[in-house]
């Protein structure tokens, strides 16, 4: 795991979520990102800081982070909708949450593949402990497909999918799984973000349905 190859999942993770927003904005989001970055690498390598360990402290952030982005996206997803009436608030809400919550879980979804298949989550490119992570996969499609879309049938699901992820570090840590390249603390980082992509998808999930309208009134 290489400082580069963390800072470019970064720059992926930062276009998913900024997809939809409206191009200044989200021009600006990445641009910004992609400058901290650079910033963060020049004034590690000046230190005399080690590759691994500016690796993991980009990755780390990036965990941290993951709230403040989904936030930063409801909040400019929600502006470029524009201002809804009284009667339509509701809705709105509902609608942009829920979109929201399927960005979040798309986005760990393509990037749990893109990293695993790519990059190696548990050792180098190639490892087939990497073939556990589309069983965490399989829990999310499959949970999706028993929830028919609801809210609340995604956000169990995507709970599962959530505690599929964590199972995974578990094994991986128990078996000693991609040693030497991966030690324990790269895994616990790696798999921590997806959780926390996964269980904040459904947090946004659960938001959505309880905010959404009774049927009487999304009808009228």
């Amino acid at each position: 795991m290489t400082p580069e190859r963390i800072a470019a999942l970064v720059a992926r993770w930062v276009r998913l979520y900024t997809r939809g927003v409206p191009t200044p904005i989200a021009q600006r989001r990445i641009e910004e990102i992609d400058a901290d970055l650079r910033d963060h690498l020049a004034h590690e390598r000046t230190h005399g800081t080690g590759e691994r360990r500016i690796a993991l402290s980009i990755l780390s952030r990036m965990i941290r982070g993951v709230a403040a982005d989904a936030a930063w996206r409801g909040r400019h997803a929600g502006a470029a909708a524009g201002r809804p009436t009284a009667p339509e608030d509701a809705m709105t809400t509902h609608r942009t949450t829920y979109r929201s919550a399927v960005g979040v879980a798309v986005a760990a979804a393509f990037l749990l593949v893109w990293l695993s298949l790519g990059v190696g989550v548990i050792g180098k490119d190639g490892d087939r402990a990497n073939l556990m992570y589309a069983g965490v996969l399989a829990v999310g499609i499959i949970g999706a497909v028993i929830a028919r879309r609801r809210p609340h049938g995604m956000a169990r699901a995507l709970l599962a999918t959530a505690a599929a992820q964590a199972v995974v570090a578990v094994i991986a840590l128990a078996a000693g799984l991609g040693r030497p390249w991966s030690g324990p603390s790269e895994i616990v980082l790696l798999n921590g973000f997806f959780v926390a992509l996964f269980a904040g998808s459904a947090l946004l999930f659960r938001h959505a349905a309880r905010s959404q309208p009774p049927r009487d009134t999304a009808a009228g």
